[in-house]
């Protein structure tokens, strides 16, 4: 947020709640907020105002275009070939991901993910053990 230049109290109310990040576990979002998101170059772009979650979470990801952003752009991924391609004024823009940075953000993830799990079994270990104990 901060990188972005945006302070948590411009943040708007949100009645999102993520489920499935850590199995087991919800996640609500601090706020959310409108960024205009661009597509393209200085002459063949497009453009559009997209409302994002803001959410309090370790993750590689810095922002995740949904469903609802993806149709706001027309977009069509594909995901095996790490492109790209939506519509503008002056034809088709593609889009292309990098395999490199794809892989590592997707092991980065794994591993992330793998911890919270972890740490959330211990939690429930811990409190069984607790619980009988008594």
């Amino acid at each position: 947020m901060e990188k972005l230049g945006i302070k948590q109290k411009q943040l708007q109310p949100s009645r999102t709640v993520f489920h499935g990040i850590v199995p087991g576990l919800s996640h609500s979002p601090l706020g959310k907020t409108k960024i205009d998101v661009l597509f393209g170059d200085k002459d063949h772009f497009h453009r559009e105002p997209v409302w994002f979650e803001v959410v309090d979470l370790e993750s590689p990801y810095h922002a995740l275009l949904g469903q609802p952003a993806l149709a706001k752009f027309m977009d069509v991924p594909h995901y095996a070939y790490l492109k790209t391609k939506m519509p503008s004024t002056k034809g088709i823009i593609t889009i292309s991901g990098d395999y490199k940075k794809s892989s590592a953000c997707a092991s980065a993830s794994s591993r992330l993910a793998e911890s919270l799990v972890i740490a959330a079994e211990k939690r429930l270990l811990d409190r069984f053990v607790a619980m009988a104990g008594k």
